[in-house]
């Protein structure tokens, strides 16, 4: 009986392997099909999509053609603008340096100025040298503001004269800074004491409109020796008088005068016409300085030899009339009124003209030769 049992089990256990082995094999899953990478956007769809160093590349390429790319300067320019825009200094300079030679139409030295101050204010150094440089050439007309200004102070106090001299013109006149005649004259005066002329005059012209102010003098010249406020000034003539009581009266200054003519009479002995023409209007009017014929002539006789064409005329004015002569001189305000009228003054030219009709043939030909011989005719 048990070995008929265990006949029974190995049979079956021979079935179940027989029918294992008949059975097919279940199928492995498709492999999945390898993921197909993207195509790498262009150079072009890169800047177009707000990337910056695309921008500037597509700018660089568009600009000598290459890498596909045909060349188109004015294309160029759309991008590296976009670039500069977005903070690359390299493109500013790509900018300024076409601009400069003329790679995108004609030479224009203002706008490459523009773009040197825009790759100078991103911190590029040489950019600020190159800005200055077309700036202190007279290449542009700003100094771009407080930046620029910045970047001058820098090489003034290395005593660059063109630099100081700058400063104190846009300190003085408010160029791209709000004015400050403090700090023009600071800066004028240092190259005045340097010896350079042009700041001397400038000094000078800017302290001798210094406005009025006024001091307090005692009516007892007793007192007055004693005197420890005589150099206190007063903005207006209503606050010297409130202050003056009843020992004192106001005395009218001008701040500027004794050391804007100290400087203006420095520069005008060195030769420079405008000076010599402002010491002699001073002298002749009697509000800056205090009036005097003979020094008014003698300036505006300097400043005439030294071909300033508005101290000729004034010279012209004084001889018409016989102010500082003996008498009126015809001739020698026809000749002055001539040399002005060669030099552009129209007005000269009305005063000769209206001059000439009241002389006589033997003054206007005596006239005409001395401005000849003057002229080196």
């Amino acid at each position: 009986m048990r070995i008929a049992v265990i006949a029974v089990m190995i049979a079956a256990v021979f079935a179940g392997q027989a029918m294992a082995q008949g059975k097919p094999a279940a199928k492995s899953p498709p492999a999945a099909k390898a993921a197909v990478a993207p195509a790498k956007p262009s150079l072009a769809q890169q800047a177009a999509d707000g990337d910056v160093a695309a921008q500037l590349e597509l700018g660089q390429t568009l600009l000598k053609g290459g890498k596909g790319i045909k060349k188109n300067p004015v294309e160029a320019a759309q991008w590296l603008i976009l670039a500069a825009s977005n903070g690359k200094s390299e493109a500013a300079v790509l900018l300024a340096t076409g601009h400069e030679q003329g790679w995108f139409g004609k030479r224009d030295l203002s706008t490459a100025a523009e773009w040197w101050y825009r790759a100078g204010d991103l911190g590029d150094a040489e950019a600020r040298q190159r800005f200055l440089a077309l700036y202190l050439d007279g290449q542009t007309e700003t100094i771009g503001g407080p930046a620029g200004v910045r970047w001058l102070e820098q090489m003034a106090v290395q005593d660059d004269t063109r630099a100081i001299l700058a400063l104190g013109r846009i300190y003085e006149f408010g160029e791209g800074m709000v004015v400050d005649h403090a700090k023009a004259q600071r800066w004028y005066r240092i190259a005045a004491i340097a010896g350079n002329i042009e700041a001397q005059y400038r000094l000078g012209s800017m302290l001798l409109a210094e406005p009025a102010a006024w001091r307090l003098l005692f009516k007892d010249a007793g007192r007055e020796k004693d005197n420890t406020e005589r150099d206190r000034l007063y903005p207006t003539r209503d606050a010297a008088e409130k202050a003056a009581g009843n020992d004192r009266w106001t005395d009218i200054m001008r701040p500027g005068m004794i050391h804007g003519e100290y400087w203006l009479t420095k520069a005008a002995l060195r030769g420079h016409p405008q000076a010599a023409l402002m010491l002699g209007e001073a002298c002749l009017g009697g509000r800056d300085l205090p009036f005097d014929l003979g020094q008014a002539m003698r300036w505006l006789s300097v400043a005439a030899i030294d071909g300033e064409p508005h101290a000729m005329k004034l010279l012209a004015d004084l001889a018409a009339s016989g102010q500082g002569l003996f008498a009126p001189d015809p001739v020698r305000a026809w000749v002055n009124y001539e040399l002005a009228a060669g030099a552009g003054l129209k007005d000269a030219e009305e005063a000769r003209d209206r001059l000439a009709k009241g002389m006589n043939a033997r003054q206007l030909n005596r006239g005409r030769q001395i401005a000849a011989d003057l002229r080196g005719n």
